[in-house]
Formats: C-alpha cells, structure tokens, sequence
C-alpha cells in the first residue's frame, strides 16, 4: 500500500480566510516560546486546537488589510494573538489539561520544601521509550521519545501542540501543527519532534542553555486479537499454552518450574488478512509487553511482570 502524508500549519485557516494576509512559517518543528518560558514537552489531538484570536489581529491590522498590504504573521503575532490552555495542578503536584481530550508527555520542574527536580507526565495511549537528562556546566539538555500506535483504515491524524512552563512554575499549551497517515500498512510510520531552547544570563555574565527535545511517532499496528503464552523449556519443548483476550492479559505471571523462555505470540487481523507476530522473552526477564486495541484505534501497551521460580536460571 502507497503511504501518503501531508503536514498542515497551525494558521492555514487564517491564511485560507484572507486572502491579503501571508503567514510566516516558523522552522519546521520549532516550537516558539514566550520569553523564559521553557518548552517541557508535547499534548497530541486528533483535532486542532483552534486557539488564534482572528477577531484581534484583524483589528489590528486592519489598516493593512483595507489597503490591500501584506499583514505578515511573526513569532510574536503567534504569541500575542495564539492563546493558551492553562493545565491545572493536582494535589499530588502533576499537571493535566482536564477536559482536553488528548495525550500529553511532559517534563515539567517541581520544587517543594523538601526537594526540587524534574518530573515527566505521559498519559495513557503514549508508549514513553524513555527521557534522558544530561547537565553539564553550559546547561541542561532534555530527550523524550514517545510513540503512538494506531491500528490502520482511513485516516490516522494528530496534531502535537507544544506544551511550556513559565519561570514561576505554571504550565500550558498553545496549537501547534499536525501530520497524518493514510494507507499505511503494520510497521510504516511517521516522527514529528519540538525542540525548543532558553538561554539565561547569570550576575557573573556567564550563559546557561536549557534545552528539551520531544519526539513522537506513529506507528500503525494491526488490532491484536488473540494473545498466546508459550513457555518453553530448554529443549524447546511446550511446558504451557495459555491464549487471552488481548485487553485480559495478567498483570503478573509465574512461570512454570523449568522454565527456559517465553514466546509471546499476537494473533492480528488487518487489511492484508491474518498474521501472527513473535517475540522471545528469555529467563530471567522481569517482564514481557503485550498491546490491545482500545475503541478509537489506539493500541495500548501493557507489561506484565514475570516473577520466576528460584531455579530459573537468567
């Protein structure tokens, strides 16, 4: 199947609803900030966030625009007209965009009486591969790598709205740009990234940089609809079969005595007809993953935890 995918730009409305305005486009995947506020991290929607204030920058500009003139959209018409959502702080210090329907990855700055560092946010239907913090003496750089799996058929679109912080420790979100894929088949995907940096000046003059990076795939996945758990012994020989339903998968399980490896084997259907993937999870392992469709397409990951007999040997 031919893939096809195609990116819009947060204010293509704008610029289809006037036809004297042009938009400059900022850096593909650069997210722009307010002064000081530190990009923490992405909120992806499958719709856009319509958060430009058209009423106000037409008022604005209206001089220009009546006399036929170019009205020119700058980073700084971004900020001053783009709107934010404020995300709400709960008793245990996490913030969330309650009421957004979305999945956000974050990594925002906490500091309390007791201590002070990072904490990162990633809500269900993200599969967080990891974040990495690396501070030296010029600064501190943040990696964040998230993937989204989505099971094929028409359309899979979403939209990465970067998300900030501000010096005194608030958060929102402001619209950002989107991709979709269309007719892809299991294993095609697609990554869109932010980046974003503040550099401050200390009373010494020295400089420090603050940077983050968050990148997220789409990945399709055909809909698992059978899980099987095969344990095996050294010779290769089947000591237990237990098939699930994919979304019933245990949260933990104990293999039997003997035990050398495990396969895990999903059963999907797709637009190719049926197949069956394989993994080997070896002895020792403290956990094995399996996936299962929820109703809007998105495939979620699951870990159950292997709590192996004494005698299993790694």
């Amino acid at each position: 199947m031919n893939k096809r995918l195609f990116a819009w730009f947060a204010c293509l409305g704008l610029l289809l609803s006037c036809g004297g305005c042009r938009l400059a486009d900022p850096e593909e995947g650069e997210a722009q900030a307010a002064e000081q506020d530190r990009l923490i991290g992405v909120f992806a929607t499958e719709e856009y966030l319509d958060l430009f204030d058209f009423d106000a920058y037409v008022s604005d500009n209206a001089d220009k625009l009546v006399e036929g003139g170019e009205a020119v959209l700058s980073p700084q018409d971004s900020e001053a007209y783009g709107g934010r959502v404020w995300a709400a702080q709960k008793n245990n210090g996490d913030w969330v965009f309650d009421g957004l329907d979305g999945m956000g990855y974050y990594a925002y700055r906490y500091k309390n009486e007791a201590e002070s560092g990072i904490a990162s946010h990633l809500d269900e239907g993200l599969t967080g591969n990891g974040m990495r913090v690396n501070s030296t003496d010029e600064g501190e750089s943040v990696k964040m790598e998230a993937t989204i799996y989505h099971v094929p058929g028409g359309r899979v679109r979403y939209y990465f709205n970067p998300v900030y912080q501000t010096p005194d420790g608030a958060v929102y979100l402001t619209a950002g740009t989107g991709i979709y894929i269309e007719g892809a088949a299991e294993g095609e995907s697609s990554t869109h990234t932010l980046s974003g940096s503040v550099t401050t000046t200390g009373p010494d003059g020295e400089t420090s940089t603050t940077s983050l990076s968050a990148a997220v795939e789409i990945e399709i996945m055909n809909a698992p609809g059978e899980i099987v758990l095969l344990q095996m012994d050294k010779n290769s020989h089947v000591l237990d079969r237990e098939s699930y339903d994919p979304d019933q998968v245990p949260e933990s399980l104990t293999p039997e005595p003997g035990c050398a490896y495990l396969v895990v084997e999903t059963h999907k259907t797709g637009p190719d007809g049926d197949m069956v993937t394989r993994e080997l999870v070896n002895a020792g392992a403290e956990s094995l993953s399996t996936f299962h469709a929820r109703a809007d397409g998105v495939c979620l990951k699951q870990d159950t935890a292997l709590l192996w007999p004494e005698e299993a040997e790694p």
